[in-house]
């Protein structure tokens, strides 16, 4: 047994490829939503959306806009990991954005909501502000309101929202305001097999290494079995490949060792569903991706009470819709103290774009 750095040198690596860190210069793919988003942003549309599960890269491809956006000069472009939740957060957002002075003390106070529009029409000059807001589902409907309000009455800010698919739904039934306003739409699935193959030989090469080695041809064809192709499942499975290669001193991670690092029942083999998922089997995913482990007590929380006569009714529903979901190899339960959770298998990653 010889420890990582150890096996590392075998490949002139300087670090770990696959660590999980974001980093917009390896990003791989997505060339028709790139060019459709710097498109929206030259042309000054107003709001554009990013819309994706979670692991296909909407947090990169945010970055990535960031980073093309300020080598122009024309462009101030902001990112912000999660949304404001508040309206005095908003406000402290644009005056850590734009900076605040004395002068901006005397002349607008502590600076309320009210008078945030001339601050920033002030601040900007002839700027364009473009405001990169991830993890949107997060957000909720006031401020969502506020951030269109502040949007609409200053020419020179552009926003960008980037969330799991169901914020999309969210804004469509409720707040239509916003849902009117995108003019770009873009949607991130999964990796092709050549761009898998493209995403790990970028990594190795990023630290030092030459190729894919020390990947075969047919591990990439299985990595990308296992993954779909969705873009943080293929880093971390990789990483866990490397770690068990290091720790067996495996100089050449094949399609056979890669099955015996990793159970069938974690792969993402394509399987024909026996029917098309309903509306709630299709929310329990989304519930799932997004929070792994969770009981079917849990889960309900994630609904209206009023959707249900009453508990009995919600858990022998949600019950029933789990073990659907289970008989289809969607997710996977394990016992946790005196309780069993719920979590996605690999193949759901495969069908949860249609989600």
């Amino acid at each position: 047994m010889q420890n990582d750095y150890e096996y590392f040198t075998k490949f002139n690596w300087n670090s770990n490829p696959f660590t999980l860190t974001i980093d917009p210069q390896l990003m791989v793919g997505y060339s028709e939503q790139t060019n459709s988003l710097l498109s929206h942003v030259h042309n000054l549309h107003k709001f554009a959306l990013i819309s994706g599960p979670t692991g296909s890269g909407k947090t990169t491809l945010m970055l990535w806009l960031r980073s093309q956006l300020m080598a122009f000069k024309k462009f101030n472009p902001y990112y912000i990991s999660k949304p404001p939740k508040s309206s005095k957060e908003l406000v402290m957002l644009f005056k850590s954005f734009l900076g605040f002075n004395i002068i901006d003390k005397i002349r607008y106070g502590d600076l309320s909501l009210f008078d945030l529009q001339k601050f920033v029409i002030r601040k900007l000059r002839n700027k364009q502000f473009v405001l990169l807001i991830d993890e949107s589902h997060e957000s909720s409907v006031a401020n969502l309101e506020w951030i269109r309000t502040i949007a609409d009455s200053i020419p020179n800010l552009y926003v960008i929202f980037a969330g799991l698919p169901v914020f999309e739904k969210n804004i469509e039934t409720q707040l239509p305001t916003i849902f009117m306003r995108i003019t770009t739409k873009t949607y991130l699935n999964n990796l092709s097999r050549p761009e898998t193959e493209t995403l790990i030989q970028k990594r190795i090469e990023n630290s030092g290494g030459e190729g894919l080695k020390p990947f075969a041809s047919d591990a990439v064809d299985r990595i990308y079995e296992i993954t779909g192709g969705f873009p943080r499942e293929i880093i971390k499975t990789c990483d866990k490949l490397v770690k068990e290669a290091a720790e067996k001193n495996i100089t050449n991670i094949n399609r056979s060792f890669i099955d015996q690092v990793i159970k069938t029942s974690e792969t993402t083999e394509p399987v024909e569903m026996q029917a098309p998922l309903s509306q709630k089997q299709k929310e329990i995913l989304e519930i799932l991706n997004k929070n792994p482990d969770l009981t079917p007590s849990q889960i309900i929380s994630h609904f209206p009470v009023e959707e249900y006569k009453d508990r009995d009714n919600a858990v022998r529903s949600i019950n029933n819709i789990l073990k659907r979901l289970v008989k289809d190899e969607l997710i996977q339960r394990k016992k946790l103290g005196n309780s069993y959770v719920y979590f996605l298998t690999g193949k759901a990653k495969t069908v949860f774009t249609e989600a």
